[in-house]
């Protein structure tokens, strides 16, 4: 039977749970999933990335901690009586940024993975999530791609340093599972978007609402990077947080899953949904000198169907992109204001 209500109340009632990041794009939609739950939250976020207006609407219901787990003596602070500890925390940007900055991701992300997991092992936190990335694979990985291990082959090369240190954090899960018998589960998200993304006027930009964006603003022509023809997954945060916390209740081996399905949507296509649902039809540009990342982004989901009972996402691309152009409406247009009758 296929799940419909997921993840479990009765695991996650009267918890503790800390989420590192929480105040980020994917904790604005983990957190108030845990505050309906039941679950005692704390957010643990130094705000670079995060914004805590994302959480206004459980603000009553969880502890917010501004600080920085890329500080060891934070991390001890913030683990110490936890039950459950969600890492959500790290540097992600679109690949015009990642692809000349692999030093700086590497960095960023080693530190602040490395040192909350090694501070819940020494305080005994129950169970721990790492968010890794599809970014692990490499770019001539079969697809759909089954959960490699995670030093096969080299990580996609225009995301390269941010794969490396997601690769590190799943080898360091591996051996604190075994050395140290820590239950920790490690998820492997592909292309999430949705309407709490947090809008960056750069090249860190994500593809979906860069899009959305830039069709919106009247760009026309729209110049979009590579062929059109490279593939992407592509996954609602609110269906990716279901999942992220269903996979922490049931792996606890350090074992991957793909936090993602075997639907391919080409980035040519998805241009064309966005043109549809906001009725603007700029000419097309597809710039080959740019670089488009890998060709084909396909998740094996097997494993995470085993897990979910066959959960399938509450959020159709069609209406998910909706909720992109809702979000465009909230963030970058002035309120707009009716007539009263």
């Amino acid at each position: 039977m296929t799940e419909t209500s997921l993840p479990d109340a009765d695991f996650w009632a009267g918890r503790r749970v800390a989420v590192g990041g929480g105040a980020g794009f994917l904790g604005s939609y983990v957190v108030p999933e845990l505050a309906t739950l039941g679950a005692h939250v704390t957010v643990i976020d130094d705000l670079r990335n995060g914004d805590l207006e994302s959480l206004a609407g459980v603000s009553s219901q969880i502890a917010i901690d501004v600080a920085d787990l890329r500080d060891a003596t934070v991390c001890a602070r913030v683990t110490r009586g936890q039950d459950v500890f969600l890492n959500l925390a790290g540097s992600a940007f679109g690949i015009g940024y990642s692809g000349t900055h692999h030093s700086a991701m590497l960095f960023e992300n080693v530190l602040v993975g490395l040192q909350a997991m090694d501070a819940a092992r020494r305080h005994h936190v129950g169970r721990y999530t790492v968010v890794s990335s599809s970014c692990v694979y490499a770019d001539e990985a079969p697809v759909p791609t089954p959960e490699l291990p995670p030093m096969t082959g080299w990580p996609e090369r225009v995301n390269e340093g941010y794969g490396w240190a997601k690769r590190v954090q799943e080898l360091a899960a591996s051996y604190y599972v075994r050395e140290h018998g820590m239950k920790i589960a490690v998820v492997r998200p592909c292309n999430l978007y949705g309407g709490n993304y947090r809008w960056r006027a750069d090249e860190k930009a994500s593809l979906v609402p860069s899009l959305v964006k830039r069709i919106l603003d009247g760009e026309d022509p729209l110049v979009v990077w590579g062929s059109g023809n490279q593939t992407r997954n592509l996954l609602h945060a609110s269906d990716a947080a279901r999942l992220i916390l269903r996979v922490t209740e049931r792996s606890t081996s350090g074992e991957p899953v793909n936090v993602a399905y075997d639907n391919e949507t080409t980035v040519a296509e998805l241009v064309r949904i966005i043109c549809q649902a906001t009725g603007r039809w700029p000419r097309i540009v597809f710039d080959r000198s740019k670089p488009e990342g890998a060709a084909r982004k396909s998740a094996d989901p097997t494993r995470l169907r085993a897990l979910t009972n066959g959960y399938e996402p509450r959020i159709s691309l069609h209406n998910g992109i909706q909720d992109m152009v809702a979000w465009y409406d909230r963030t970058f247009c002035p309120a707009k204001t009716f007539p009263v009758s």
